[in-house]
């Protein structure tokens, strides 16, 4: 089953809470980009996935993820790991709002 799912960009977007990342084979190719890479986000009871376009980014979210995780396993709450993505300068920026 091919899944089709947009991919993270440049521009600086809210994506939610991250709540997982992983690898997979079942994308379709967008724009001319395939990706294994995918992260998903929750923010209003609503879950979404995005294609990770490289693996540097896919390391920068996954600390996120971590963290993420250490503060469920204290808390019921989610943490602070809602967050804004951007590329300036050929660096990605994941920040807290």
């Amino acid at each position: 089953m091919q899944l089709h799912i947009p991919t993270i960009g440049s521009e600086e977007k809210f994506y939610g809470y991250i709540t997982g990342i992983g690898i997979s084979q079942n994308f379709e190719i967008e724009d001319g980009f395939a990706s294994k890479m995918y992260v998903t986000f929750e923010y209003c009871n609503i879950t979404t996935a995005y294609l990770v376009p490289d693996p540097e980014l896919f390391s920068i979210l996954s600390t996120h993820l971590v963290s993420m995780a250490l503060q469920r396993s204290i808390s019921d709450s989610y943490g602070c790991e809602k967050l804004y993505i951007s590329k300036h300068n050929d660096r990605w920026i994941v920040d807290l709002p």
